[in-house]
C-alpha cells in the first residue's frame, strides 16, 4: 500500500494523540479484596476527568460488576494450582474519549446474568455500555464509560 507523505505524518501525529494508558490489577477472587479494585476505579476515573458523582458511579459499577462475576462463576479448581489462576483481574484502559474496565477470571462454569437482574440493571444505569463475555474458561465483564462532551 502506498501512502502520501502528508497522510503518513497525519497518521503519526494522530497515533500520539490517541495514546492509551492501561492499568492492570490482579487480586484473589474474594470479596474481601474488592476494596482494592474499587479504590483503583476511583483513582482511574479521576484521572480520566470524571466529576465526583461520575467517580462514585463508576466505583459502584465496578463493585457491582465484580460481585456479578464472583456470583455467576465457579472457580476452575484445576487451574487454581497455578499461581494467579482463578484470581480476579481488572484492566483499566484509558483512551482520549473512553474509559474501558475489563474484569475477568478463569472459571470452570459460568451463568450469564439476566438482563432484568437487579445488579445488571444497576450497571446498565451507571455506565454507557456493559458486556458479559465467556470465551473458553475465561469470563469477563466489560464496562465502557465515554467522556462527556466538552471535557
Amino acid at each position: 500500500m502506498h501512502m502520501h507523505p502528508e497522510a503518513q505524518s497525519e497518521r503519526t501525529s494522530s497515533a500520539v494523540e490517541d495514546a492509551v494508558e492501561t492499568v492492570l490489577i490482579q487480586v484473589p477472587a474474594d470479596p474481601d479484596y474488592l476494596a482494592v479494585i474499587r479504590s483503583a476505579a476511583a483513582h482511574v476515573a479521576t484521572r480520566f476527568g470524571c466529576t465526583l458523582p461520575e467517580v462514585a458511579d463508576l466505583r459502584l459499577a465496578v463493585d457491582e460488576a465484580c460481585g456479578l462475576l464472583l456470583r455467576h462463576t465457579v472457580r476452575d479448581g484445576h487451574a487454581a494450582d497455578d499461581a494467579g489462576i482463578g484470581d480476579l483481574e481488572c484492566r483499566f484502559v484509558l483512551a482520549p474519549s473512553t474509559l474501558r474496565v475489563v474484569l475477568g477470571r478463569r472459571a470452570r462454569n459460568s451463568v450469564p446474568p439476566q438482563n432484568d437482574e437487579f445488579g445488571w440493571a444497576i450497571l446498565s444505569a451507571l455506565v454507557d455500555d456493559i458486556v458479559w463475555r465467556a470465551e473458553g474458561s475465561t469470563v469477563q465483564v466489560e464496562i465502557l464509560k465515554r467522556r462527556a462532551a466538552g471535557r
